[in-house]
């Protein structure tokens, strides 16, 4: 028996379609890849541990690293985000598969990354706060940000007026592919950033605010 179809021991904690039973490692792989690939969400390590019945978490991480590994290079990766794993398209064709299902990628204009922004850094934030912070009226962007599901209400601060607390979302880790808040650049590393990447940027941004502001086609009777 090869190093790779050592059997993995599943201490069932009750009974399932899978109870006493083991798998190899390569079993082990594929059984993850499928309830990752069926999931509509990232799969936390804890829910894999449950859908498994494997308390070794050392076993899921190894078999996680593994499957990671294999899909390196090729069109679809395993990614860690927003707490979980999930299958996602490759980053360098991710234009490609935009177009195939939704025609237009969906993009934030820069008044809603500016909000969006502040928020992610200096959560947990009031309105007047990020009013503060950008020198205009932020109420309608957040409403957008509200609606897409990219912010949230964390509560009310404690002080006059109990102005509302806002913070980011599980979504919005989930939109721009990042495991955890400590994943976002720091201020220095966007600083640092190249006059090229700036530049793409800038181009992003003045091409989302070109579709915002394009006029909605007539409706037909």
């Amino acid at each position: 028996m090869s190093e790779e179809e050592v059997p993995v021991a599943i201490e069932a904690e009750g009974s399932g379609p899978h109870a006493e039973a083991a798998l190899s490692d390569a079993d082990l792989e594929h059984l993850l890849e499928a309830l990752i690939f069926a999931s509509p969400a990232p799969v936390s390590l804890a829910r894999l541990r449950q859908l498994t019945n494997i308390r070794e978490t050392s076993h899921l991480e190894d078999a996680l690293a593994r499957l990671s590994a294999r899909y390196e290079g090729r069109g679809i990766a395993l990614t860690h985000v927003s707490g979980g794993y999930q299958l996602r398209t490759a980053s360098r064709f991710a234009p490609y598969v935009q177009e195939l299902v939704a025609g237009r990628p969906v993009r934030l204009s820069r008044a809603q990354l500016e909000t969006l922004a502040i928020i992610a850094y200096r959560q947990p934030i009031t309105r007047p706060e990020i009013d503060d912070i950008r020198g205009v009226d932020s109420s309608g962007t957040l409403r957008v940000l509200l609606e897409r599901n990219l912010v949230r209400v964390l509560g009310k601060r404690e002080e006059v007026g109990r102005p509302i607390l806002y913070g980011t979302t599980k979504e919005f880790l989930d939109f721009f592919s990042l495991a955890d808040l400590r994943e976002l650049p720091t201020l220095r590393e966007y600083a640092e950033l190249s006059q090229e990447s700036q530049s793409q940027l800038a181009a992003i941004d003045a091409e989302a605010e070109t579709e915002a502001e394009e006029p909605e086609p007539p409706h037909s009777d």
